[in-house]
């Protein structure tokens, strides 16, 4: 047989192919019939949003001071570290749902939520053992001073059971309680296999999502944040989930105030909420802060504020010393402020230590009001240059 000989023709779409002319196959046409287009355009056009469209506006279900925490249709994440005080506020945010009135002497740490008009209240366990979650559950009833637990209040431990088999129940729940009015899921990062596990927190939090739209209700999950960095949510899938919620606030115990306080995170279409300090009393009831001792916090914090401000101060009295008001560029100011930085506290003083605390205390500076900054042209190149003012310096509250 003889070899296949090919011509080409003038017009660059055709060929001579042992004399038959055929039209050239286009690379580019050819992939894109083998494709598979999943979705069709009409599948796709009912995706599209249009200003002529209705829907309805989502319900606040849960508030925090005056500021909207919780929705229909969204999630929302109270955070904080072990023993902050997250359950104790879920407690609240339970009970004021069983409650269609609450009367005014009924502490609620100035969080509400909207009666659930008899619809279902599910709250979920993943960290206590069966008795805590007794306790807890006699604990909402009392808030809400009810003598028995009402039927659609569902309290579920699910401590002993695998993230996998987690992920099993929490997706039969959504279908078997679809008319749920508020969920509050206790441990919600064990329901994936590791809070770093990026695959697995992605497709949790796109999962909470689409059930909160599906069956129209608020979910709100409590999860821990990371050592040390408070309102930082713990690993991958508090990061994700701090890019999507409706909410979220910060439970803490603030040990120099001997305080718990709720702080909010991010709230979306709402106004960020003050921080709202509480205490237990002698029965164990969480109480707000009277106007006396919130001063005396305000006070404390002032002056770490004032402290932080002298340390500063100094550092650049010292920079700046033999300047005579002249500038410094970024790099050069970076150098001396490191050169004058005092030693590190607390006995940390390894290379990484240091050089995390020195880049800490740089980034305080430019983000102080103590340096006047100003775009000077060298050689026709534009920067930024730092001026320090120390005869103008005053501190302000």
């Amino acid at each position: 047989m003889k070899p296949e000989k090919q011509v080409i023709v003038e017009d660059n779409s055709l060929i001579k192919l042992n004399g038959i002319i055929k039209k050239k196959e286009n690379s580019e046409q050819k992939n894109d019939v083998q494709e598979v287009v999943k979705y069709s355009l009409s599948d796709i056009e009912k995706l599209a949003v249009s200003i002529s469209d209705e829907y309805e506006e989502m319900k606040p279900i849960i508030t925090v001071g005056e500021a909207v925490f919780g929705v229909n249709g969204d999630i929302s994440f109270f955070s904080g570290l072990p023993k902050a005080g997250k359950s104790t506020i879920s407690r609240i945010v339970v009970a004021t749902a069983l409650m269609p009135y609450i009367p005014p002497e009924c502490d609620t740490l100035s969080i509400r939520s909207e009666y659930c008009q008899g619809r279902k209240v599910i709250y979920l366990d993943t960290e206590q053992n069966p008795r805590d979650t007794q306790k807890m559950v006699k604990s909402i009833l009392n808030i809400a001073e009810l003598k028995e637990q009402p039927s659609n209040f569902i309290a579920l431990n699910l401590r002993e059971f695998s993230h996998s088999e987690n992920m099993d129940y929490l997706k039969s729940l959504f279908h078997h309680y679809n008319d749920a009015y508020l969920w509050i899921v206790d441990g919600v990062t064990d329901f994936i296999p590791s809070s770093n596990d990026e695959t697995a927190g992605n497709i949790l939090v796109r999962y909470l999502m689409k059930m909160s739209s599906v069956n129209d209700t608020c979910i709100v999950c409590l999860i821990h944040e990371n050592a040390g960095n408070s309102g930082k949510m713990r690993g991958h899938f508090g990061s994700e989930a701090a890019r999507k919620c409706q909410g979220a606030v910060s439970i803490a115990y603030e040990e120099d105030k001997k305080v718990h306080s709720i702080k909010s995170i991010y709230l979306r279409n709402s106004k960020k909420v003050e921080p709202i300090y509480w205490q237990f009393n002698e029965n164990g009831r969480p109480v707000s802060c009277d106007a006396e001792t919130v001063e005396t916090i305000n006070k404390i914090g002032d002056d770490k504020n004032y402290g932080k401000n002298v340390e500063m101060i100094g550092i650049l009295e010292k920079v700046y010393k033999n300047l005579k008001g002249e500038c410094l560029t970024y790099d050069i100011l970076k150098q001396k402020v490191i050169l004058h930085a005092p030693s590190n506290p607390n006995g940390k003083n390894s290379k990484d230590a240091t050089r995390k605390r020195n880049d800490r205390l740089f980034k305080s500076i430019l983000e102080s009001s103590l340096l006047r900054i100003e775009l000077e042209i060298k050689d026709k190149i534009e920067r930024k240059v730092y001026y320090y003012d120390s005869q103008n310096f005053q501190l302000e509250f």
